[in-house]
């Protein structure tokens, strides 16, 4: 059990002492009747009291945490007071009643105001004890063991549901804490996988630029050079005979010369044209699952199966988005340590299986990143589910290898 489900069984905690301390109360009156000398008068009096404190207890509880449960804690001790204060020296009664009334203030009542309850609720317990009542009967007090054992055991309980209901407000802080410190792990994460993307993008789009630039340059000197020594050669031709060796030497020069020029040109054209390839589905995600892992240390394995062919870019781009969402929740919500992602080409369909080690939950809600997942391949016409595992957490995605555009 979690913490969080521990700060959320506080009320029916607080809820389950409460109807037990009142019972054993109402049962010991039964038991042993009512005081004696008292008049019959007293047996409703008695029970609606008893009626009108587990009353005051119950809208405490439902405050809890408000500075405002202090006041039906006050009318629970002054209702508590009322009632057991004919009891005399039959100490089970008081004891039970104002158990409750401890333990009510502790848990419900939020601090400073639930320590100040602690001794209030003393005070009323000494408060009850009183030789002469309304009636002007005279009864007898509890010994000084009795009173004392009866302060102890009140004294503690509220104590120590004071204690455990700072240590549960501290609980809930730390959990408030950590939460904040897990969004920013995840958008810490989210934000470095992008940078890296954004890099590795950058990175391309300067080679494209220095590629093209160097082709400019190459075409610029190489046909500057050539276009110049074709010039030169057809000039030099102008000072030979018909008849000279020489000049049939320049005339394949000339040939070669421009024949060198045209490959050039048609070669750097050809260099030009070519596009930046595009990175494999395999690659991108080795490249996903390797920035995860050294951002935030948890393994990450990958087993493509026969997952290895080219997909559209849709596809892929929907693949990468998923992996992505999966991944970031694995370690935001489930705090995992290992992630598995496995795929498969299966009868025209690629299948992919991320499964984690995370502490999986029994109420599953899913959440907008999860629901946009499903949307985006819905529209590829393929399937998605998505739900807690034991050990971890699965989802499982099959998207039609002919999903979005063709193009491959």
């Amino acid at each position: 059990m979690y913490r969080w489900d521990i700060v959320k069984q506080i009320k029916p905690l607080c809820l389950f002492i409460n109807i037990s301390l009142f019972y054993i109360a109402f049962f010991q009156y039964i038991i042993d009747g009512r005081p004696e000398g008292i008049p019959d008068l007293w047996d409703a009096q008695f029970y609606f009291l008893i009626a009108l404190a587990f009353v005051f207890s119950l809208l405490t509880v439902a405050l809890a945490g408000r500075p405002v449960a202090a006041i039906p804690g006050l009318l629970l001790l002054v209702t508590i007071v009322i009632a057991v204060t004919p009891e005399g020296s039959r100490i089970g009664i008081r004891l039970s009643l104002f158990a409750a009334a401890a333990a009510t203030s502790g848990f419900s009542i939020p601090f400073p105001f639930n320590a100040i309850m602690i001794p209030a609720t003393i005070f009323a317990t000494l408060a009850s004890i009183r030789t002469e009542i309304a009636w002007d009967l005279w009864l007898i007090k509890p010994d000084y063991s009795e009173r004392l054992g009866s302060i102890f055991v009140i004294g503690a309980v509220g104590i120590i549901t004071t204690t455990l209901s700072a240590a549960i407000r501290t609980i809930k802080e730390q959990q408030t804490e950590i939460g904040n410190l897990e969004n920013t792990i995840a958008q810490l994460t989210t934000a470095n996988i992008g940078f890296q993307e954004y890099a590795k993008y950058i990175e391309e789009q300067s080679r494209e630029v220095e590629r093209k630039r160097i082709t400019k340059e190459i075409h610029d000197i190489i046909g500057y050079t050539l276009t110049t020594v074709i010039m030169l050669l057809r000039e030099a031709k102008l000072y030979i005979t018909a008849n000279s060796h020489v000049k049939d030497v320049l005339d394949q020069a000339d040939q070669h010369c421009q024949s060198g020029l045209e490959e050039t040109r048609q070669f750097l054209r050809i260099l030009r044209s070519i596009e930046t390839t595009k990175i494999p589905l395999v690659d991108a995600i080795r490249k996903l699952a390797s920035s995860f892992q050294n951002a935030t240390g948890v393994q990450v394995q990958i087993d493509f199966g026969n997952a290895i062919y080219p997909v559209n870019e849709n596809i892929q781009n929907t693949v990468i988005r998923l992996l992505q969402e999966g991944m970031t929740n694995a370690l935001r919500h489930g705090k995992a340590s290992r992630i598995t992602i496995s795929l498969w080409i299966h009868e025209g369909m690629l299948i992919i299986d991320m499964m984690d080690n995370g502490r999986g939950t029994t109420q599953f809600n899913e959440g907008i990143g999860l629901a946009g997942m499903r949307e985006s391949i819905s529209a590829l016409g393929g399937q998605f589910t998505a739900g807690p595992i034991s050990g971890g957490f699965k989802l499982t995605a099959h998207i039609p290898m002919q999903g979005g555009n063709n193009e491959s």
